[in-house]
């Protein structure tokens, strides 16, 4: 009795065809195109910028004034 063959030249007689490409194929297009351009405005924003560390500003906020509390503690309404 002959071996079989576990692979012949007609075990495989068409090969397959890649998948297309679909919506999802595009979308992963467009987010590419969307981060790329999102990089670059900032970047420019980033150089727009200097180099040195601005000067802290001498602003001062007012202060709140004091309140005053009762002799009492707690003030109740009159009956």
């Amino acid at each position: 009795m002959a071996a079989a063959r576990s692979r012949g030249r007609l075990a495989d007689p068409m090969p397959e065809a890649k998948p297309s490409s679909d919506a999802y194929v595009g979308l992963l297009a467009i987010s590419l195109v969307a981060m790329v351009v999102g990089t670059v405005f900032l970047t420019m924003d980033y150089l727009q910028y200097d180099s040195k560390v601005p000067t802290p500003s001498k602003y001062s906020p007012p202060t709140a004034p004091a309140q005053t509390v009762p002799a009492g503690g707690v003030t109740t309404p009159a009956p």
